[in-house]
């Protein structure tokens, strides 16, 4: 009978006991603080439910009472319109102040996520953070979100991502 016929259930193998405790290696302590602080970053910063949206030539027109999100002040909403290849977030001002923002990160890329805790757009590739208005809150992106130009008549919204 072998050593590991003996133990029983529960009980701690002698062999873990006989294996010394190392210390870990810089390569490990920092991919787990990596994976710690990318966990955290992906956990607080995602997107709501984007919603598909028509459009025409890039043409995005939103009857306001459809999207509960957007009937109060603060409200966001990410909307993909038809033939976009990155969402955009639509974010309700104060009075009827809308803004639109494009969530193609600008450093590299990435589609950054919506942080509703720390109401900003949180890039989960790199560590950049835009504020609500989109201007860069903190690098290594250095030009802010793609606004576009939006109107409203207090019914219907309206904007273009040409």
């Amino acid at each position: 009978m072998t050593q590991r016929d003996e133990v029983e259930p529960g009980d701690r193998s002698p062999m873990c006991e006989d294996l010394p405790a190392r210390p870990w290696t810089r390569r490990e302590a920092l991919g787990a603080g990596v994976g710690a602080i990318s966990l955290a970053v992906i956990g607080c910063a995602r997107l709501p439910p984007v919603r598909e949206v028509p459009s025409q030539d890039g043409a995005v027109s939103l009857a306001l009472a459809d999207y509960p999100e957007l009937q109060k002040p603060g409200g966001v909403l990410p909307v993909r319109p038809a033939g976009a290849k990155k969402p955009v977030m639509i974010v309700r001002g104060e009075g009827e102040q809308f803004s639109a923002f494009s969530l193609k990160c600008t450093h590299l890329g990435c589609t950054v996520g919506w942080n509703e805790a720390a109401r900003s757009f949180d890039c989960p590739c790199h560590g950049s953070r835009f504020e609500i208005d989109g201007t860069v809150k903190k690098g290594p992106a250095k030009r802010p979100l793609t606004a576009y130009a939006v109107s409203s008549d207090g019914a219907t919204l309206r904007f273009s991502i040409t």
